[in-house]
């Protein structure tokens, strides 16, 4: 059972692998569909910049990245290892003593500060 779990993990990993290269050597974010929320309003989604701070990221340009989406640039990675500790506990069967679960208040403050920065970053 749990080597079919682990099986699955492994194929996640190299699918992540493979689209972060694809990512990096493509020449940008260029052909990428680009975000639908702008497409239709203008205004710019918590996400925007995203693919494209990941892009800068990648290829060692912090700064850069920050100033395409910095509250994406500073949850993103967090959420990563939120994802790794909860994917690791699921291959072994059973939950890891430590886990980034952030509870009711947490999700609410993340919530509020997510909107904020989408309001602000129109405004701006």
């Amino acid at each position: 059972m749990h080597k079919d779990r682990a099986l699955w993990v492994l194929l996640g990993a190299l699918a992540m692998v493979g689209a972060a290269y694809a990512l990096r050597e493509t020449g940008g974010a260029g052909w990428m569909p680009g975000c639908a929320f702008r497409k239709l309003t203008g205004l710019d989604c918590p996400g925007c910049g995203m693919t494209r701070g990941t892009y800068a990221m990648l290829h060692g340009r912090v700064a850069e990245a920050f100033a395409f989406n910095p509250v994406g640039m500073i949850l993103f990675p967090l959420a990563l290892i939120a994802l790794g500790i909860e994917v690791i506990g699921w291959v072994r069967g059973k939950p890891m003593p430590f886990r980034l679960n952030p509870g009711r208040w947490g999700a609410t403050i993340l919530a509020v500060v997510l909107i904020v920065f989408w309001i602000v970053r129109n405004l701006v």
